[in-house]
This record gives C-alpha cells, structure tokens and sequence, in this order.
C-alpha cells in the first residue's frame, strides 16, 4: 500500500538536517579508519505515483512499501556509540517530490518528530503558511465557496418570505389610500365644541405645502429615501450597531415606506413576523407608487401625539394654523415628533421638542436643504406653541368618552359627533379650583394629586378632573385609581342601622371599646360618652360606626353599599366601616345620588348622543335608573344627620349660602386619602385629594383641602339657581333586581339596643 501526503501550498515539508556525526576520542586513540558509508538507494516507488517537478515548490509524498527484506529477520545498524534497529517486514518510507492540487485541502500526516526541542527551534515557525508548520488555518478557496452558499440560500429563504406575506397583505388601493381618517367631535352639553379628534380636515397635497416639510421629515427620518427601494440596509445596520453598542433601542432602521406600510395595515407589534409583513408591503408601495406620492400619503396619515393623526391637524393642534402656513422652525418640531411623539411632545416637553427641532435642522442642512444663515435664522427664532381657550383638563374627560364609545356603537367608522352631558363653564372652573389649591397647598400640606366627580340627580356628569395636569399624567383618577373611602363610607353603615330599626335619635355610647383584641379610635382620641347617632356621624366617631356593623351585621352593610352603586372589593370585616374598602370617585359619588334625589338609584353616563357628521342617529341615552333603592323616610333621617356634618361638624369649611345642602368627610390612616363628598338638590360633588404613590400629606383631612375646592366649585355651579329641598316623598317600595326588599331583612328588637351598643 502506498501512502501519499499533500504539503500545503505555501511551503516545504521541512525537513530536519542531519547532524554531522563527530569523530570519538576513541576511533583517534586506536587509529582506526571510519568506513565510509554507502549513500542509500532510494526506494523503488510503487506503480502509479510518478516523480515530478513542481516550478512553484517541491510537493512531498510518503510511499510506504509493502515488500519485505529477504532474510525476514531484524537488521541491526551500529554506527559508532549509537545502533539502529530494522525489523524485516515492517514497510520501508520514501518521501517523492510531486506536483499536486495547489490549495492543500489533503490534512498533513508527518513523520513523527521528537517531543524535544532545541532552544532555538522551540518557537521557530516553519513554512511560510498561515498556521505553524507551514498548515493553513482555513483555505481561502473553501470559505469563499461556503459564504457564496450560505448568502445564496439565506437570500433565497428571506425573497421567499417577503413574497409570502406581500401576497397576503391587503391590496392598498383596495383599502382606499387617500381617504381620511376617522374624526371625533365632542360637543358640551350647550353644543359648543370641548374637543376634535382625528383626522377633521381636508387631505393635503404635498405640492401645497412648503418645501421644508417634506425636506425636514426626510433629513431626520430617511435621508435616502430617493435612493433606496423601500428598505434601507445602511440605515438599518447603522440603527442596529447604535442600539447593540448602546445595549437598548436608540435608533429605528426603518424607512418612511417601512412606516407607511405599518399605519396602513399591520399594528405595532414587535415581532419578527410583522416586520416582514412590513418589509414585504413597502417593496410593493415602492413598485406601485412614485416616491412623491408615498411621501405625500405618509404626511397626512403619521402619527404627531394628542390623538393627532397628518400634518394638516398637528398643524392646527399645536401652532393653531394650516399646514400650508407653517413656518420652517414649526416644520421641524412637528418633524423631531415623529421619533417619540409622547416624549417629545411640545405641550408637556417644549423643551426637549425644541431640542429635537434643533437637531432636524442640522440635519436639513447637512444635507443640503437650508443655507447655514437660514440654520441660524431658525435657531435664533424657535416655534412658539398657540394658547389654547380649552381647559387642559377637559382632555380626561375626551379619553373617558373615546373609551366609551364602542360600547355603544358597533360600526363607527365613519366621523362621529358626540354630545355629551358635561357642563363647559362649570368644568372649566373645576380645573382651575384643583389646580388653584394644588398650586397654593401642594408643597406645603405635601399633596401632588386631585380628582373631582360632579353629577346630576339622574347621574349625568357635569365635570371631571382626574389629575392636576394631564399633560404631565394623563392617568384618570376619577375612574381608574381605587382609593380607601375613609369616614365617606359611614354613612352606608348609618342606612345600614337605619334599614334594621334604628333612627337618628337613637343614643349609642361613645367610649373606648375592644372588639377581639381590636380597639377602634377616634380622631384625636376624642369621645363623647352617649350621644345620638345624628351628633355621631356629624364627629365621624369611628367607635360608633363599628358598633353599629357589629349589630346590624357586616354583610348587611356590604348588601346596602352594593344597593346604592359601590363596586369595589370590601372584606367582611368590621375595620370595614372605616373605610377600608377602595372605591373610585365616580363610584363613591354615584352611591351618593340617591341622598339627593329621593332613594333612586343611577347609573352615571356622559354620553347623550351619537351621530354621524351626516346626521344619522347611531346612539340616543334613555333615561334609566337603578329602581328605588332607599326608602323616602330613610333618605330623610340620612339627609337629616349629613346636614349636621356639615353644620356642627367636620365639614363645616364647605358652605353653600342659600341651599339644603349635606355631606361627608373622610380621611383614611396616616393621612393618605383625604375626601368630601356633598350634595344639594342640583348636583352631587365628589373630591379626593392625595398623592399617587400613597404617600402621606401633611395632617390634611377631609374637612380641609376638599371640602374648599367643593366649595368653591359648587358655589359657581349654583349661580342663579333657585333653592331644592332635599326632602325625599316617594313612597315606592325599595326593591331592585335581585336585592332583598328592605322590609324583608332581618330587624332588631328596640330592648336589644342598648345591651347590644354598651
């Protein structure tokens, strides 16, 4: 068998030179000749290797003989001190010069060599290869070959993809390109207008628009836009090495096509399977459509922040003129939006919108669309933002009713005009007050947040503020955040006692007393020893109320508190007339409408009407009520004792001149919650007051801060308007779907009050 090893291209096979033998001090002392020895003949080479020269470098083959010495025996060599043995039968090795396929892709077998090494040779590097020993480390040839093969394949796998979902994409000019959006009208209840939402103006022509409004959104968006085909892999890889170098997302790599196709049809989702969908539309937009056309379509359906959606209503919303008048430095705010538009947002950022502006307008310059003394001109001179007649806050209330809206009608796809129930002045002056006392108290008493509920009789809302600045939070707390109710919820227990045989007269003791282990205390550990239970919820005496769950019974007060409109979660326990349970502001507020308006229960609404631009009917509200949920008698011995609260007791600060008025303090532990929640005959008002992280205000309670803004807002509201009893005289029996009728609950015997209450 003959075997043949292949030398890289790059160099010889070395081979070690041998060492010239000395002369032994003994063959010199004895006179002997040394023999001189015989050259060796070279080894027959076996059929089928033939010897060649190579002109570039001599190619190297082993042959390993099969033939055996004739004596069959082990040779031995001497040769001074040293000797060499050769077994017979063992194969003879040659090494043969051959030309041979020049790219040494064969692995090298060497003869073996001694593990030792000189100290010269240790770290010598043999060949002229890429490797030591003159070895490539990998050919040339086969990573050319296979990096041709894996681009070919990928290429092949991801043009197929992007065909897969461009097929199942929807058709663009089936879907109606240059339609405009969807557009939202709110209308107060006197049918002036509160807000405008979506796209409520004409489709812009990009040839009526200035020149700078297309050049900024190209600068600081896709500044080779004309050049590309709809992706754009310097942008992408350039984003992709920015957000790995940066470890988060920095920058976004996709080109106004990529966007246009994305607000068209596909959602926000980052995935991978979206962003071929993405990938695969903006190829066929770009095959469609000319670049100008694309542009033009992207301007009027991009996202600008505030529910605005094209150029033209940014426009309006923000500097309070068209499109066509905008100036080069609004230009580029309303571009610098596009990147963040809720971060970069010039109503609640200016300044971090008027230093995106700034960097759009070098870009414009750097790519050659403005002059450096048009950059300079700009900067000196930055966009000024309009001053808007709308109360800010009025925005709660707008995203309240947008999220209401599905629920009333089905397709609306078309624009929609919706009237609502809110009262423009009285909201207005809602606004101010929270703000106003916010404003003056805030740092002081250690309060950031207020929310405030004004509704009708029926339950229609007349105001709303969910927060001191919407466009700092635009978390609604009047509707979303629960918030323990404090002393607001005593009065559910007094109806509670009321319903099960006691009256306003009645006498409980007002002394420091245990409940298994548990010993309720009153506010500054003031108690008055007997009194009625009128002159007890007027103190807000925490002992009494707790009395008063533990006889009438803990599930008794959750039935009457779900009767009237409470939703929350409330844990039968008897810390629960306290007011432990969390409830909202509109829910609290509701629960107390029936105070007002005889014992009938409501179900708030803002939403009078809906309707088509063209005037077609899609929603009409009927008048709908909970039934009679509190006997008139009841309502008028509750109306009796809430009117000494706020005459004699912890709510004196709120005052109304002139009307029969009544309400609630309530202030949870620590000083963590502080609420007011009163009514007269024409609106029931509800405020809170506190921080969102649940951290303690500064000793304000409920008959503090609230109970002024109450005032003050209620005060506008009853301007002019004549004087309402609170005397309740229906006589409909209290029963309403499912609840127990009041006369049916269990009642108790007078002779058990006092023993029960001691």
């Amino acid at each position: 068998m003959v075997g043949v090893r292949v030398m890289g291209w790059f160099g010889e096979d070395p081979k070690p030179k041998a060492k010239a033998r000395k002369k032994t001090s003994s063959s010199k002392a004895t006179g002997r000749k040394t023999a001189k020895k015989k050259p060796r003949s070279a080894p027959k080479v076996s059929a089928g290797v033939k010897r060649t020269t190579s002109k570039r470098s001599s190619q190297k083959i082993k042959v390993y003989s099969p033939a055996k010495s004739q004596s069959g025996k082990s040779q031995t060599r001497r040769s001074g001190n040293t000797s060499r043995k050769r077994t017979s039968g063992r194969s003879s090795v040659q090494m043969v010069d051959v030309d041979f396929f020049p790219f040494g892709l064969f692995k090298s077998q060497k003869p073996k060599r001694s593990k030792k090494r000189s100290a010269s040779n240790k770290n010598k590097i043999y060949g002229d290869g890429w490797g030591p020993r003159g070895r490539p480390l990998f050919s040339a040839f086969s990573l050319l070959y296979w990096s041709s093969v894996t681009v070919l394949w990928a290429s092949i796998a991801l043009g197929g993809l992007l065909l897969f979902y461009t097929v199942t994409l929807p058709d663009p000019l089936v879907a109606g390109l240059k339609q405009r959006g969807q557009a939202i009208k709110v209308l107060a209840s006197d049918g002036s207008v509160i807000a405008e939402r979506g796209l409520v103006k004409d489709y812009v022509r990009l040839e009526q628009l200035p020149k700078f409004v297309s050049q900024a959104v190209i600068a600081i968006e896709d500044r080779r836009f004309y050049s590309h085909l709809g992706f754009d892999p310097i942008g992408f890889s350039r984003a992709m090495f920015s957000n790995l170098r940066k470890g988060r997302l920095v920058q976004g790599g996709s080109t106004i096509s990529q966007q246009l196709a994305k607000n068209l049809f596909l959602n926000s989702d980052r995935t991978v399977t979206r962003k071929l969908r993405e990938m695969g539309l903006s190829f066929w937009l770009e095959a469609k459509f000319e670049k100008q056309e694309i542009l033009e379509l992207y301007l009027n359906r991009v996202y600008f922040g505030h529910q605005t959606y094209g150029i033209d209503q940014a426009a309006r919303r923000y500097f309070g003129k068209r499109a066509v008048k905008l100036t080069l430095p609004e230009a580029a705010m309303l571009a610098g939006l596009l990147k963040a538009p809720s971060r970069l947002n010039p109503k609640s950022n200016y300044k971090a919108a008027k230093a995106r502006a700034k960097l759009v307008l070098l870009a414009m310059k750097r790519s050659g669309f403005i002059s450096p003394m048009t950059l300079k001109t700009a900067l000196i001179a930055p966009a000024q933002l309009r001053k808007r007649r709308l109360p800010i806050n009025s925005n709660y209330i707008v995203d309240w009713i947008a999220d209401l809206v599905p629920e009333y009608v089905t397709d609306y796809k078309s624009d929609l005009i919706i009237e609502t129930s809110i009262d423009r002045d009285v909201q207005m002056q809602a606004d101010g007050r929270v703000r106003h006392y916010l404003s003056k108290f805030g740092k002081k008493k250690n309060v950031r947040q207020a929310s405030l509920v004004m509704m009708a009789p029926d339950g229609a809302v007349r105001a709303m503020v969910g927060g001191k600045n919407y466009q700092r939070s635009q978390f609604n707390r009047a509707i979303k955040s629960r918030r323990q109710t404090g002393s607001t919820f005593k009065p559910f227990v007094y109806l509670a006692a009321l319903e099960s045989g006691f009256n306003s007269n009645s006498l409980i003791f007002d002394r420091p007393t245990s409940f298994n282990k548990w010993q309720p205390r009153n506010y500054k550990n003031i108690y008055r020893g007997q009194i009625k239970l009128s002159t007890a919820l007027a103190h807000s005496s925490n002992v009494v109320a707790v009395k008063l769950m533990g006889t009438v019974g803990v599930a008794k007060t959750i039935e009457t508190a779900r009767r009237l409109g409470l939703r929350g979660e409330m844990k039968k326990d008897l810390s629960l007339a306290l007011g432990t349970a969390e409830q909202s502001v509109l829910e609290l507020t509701s629960a107390y409408v029936p105070f007002a308006n005889g014992g009938r229960g409501v179900f708030p609404y803002v939403i009078k009407s809906i309707r088509t631009f063209n005037g077609r009917v899609l929603y009409k509200h009927k008048k709908a009520t909970m039934g009679q949920v509190v006997s008139g008698t009841h309502v008028n011995q509750m109306n009796k004792m809430l009117r000494q609260v706020l005459k004699v007791g912890t709510g004196k600060i709120a005052k109304l001149n002139g009307h029969d008025i009544a309400g609630k303090t309530g202030t949870t532990q620590r000083f963590k919650d502080g609420w007011f929640v009163g009514y007269s005959g024409h609106y029931i008002t509800g405020v809170w007051v506190g921080n969102d992280n649940g951290a303690s205000m500064k000793k304000v309670t409920g008959g503090g801060l609230p109970a002024r803004i109450w005032s003050d807002v209620m005060s506008f509201a009853h301007k002019g308007l004549p004087r309402r009893s609170l005397l309740a005289t229906s006589t409909a029996p209290v029963a309403l779907n499912g609840w127990k009728e009041v006369g049916m609950t269990r009642r108790i015997k007078p002779q058990f009050f006092e023993k029960a209450l001691q």
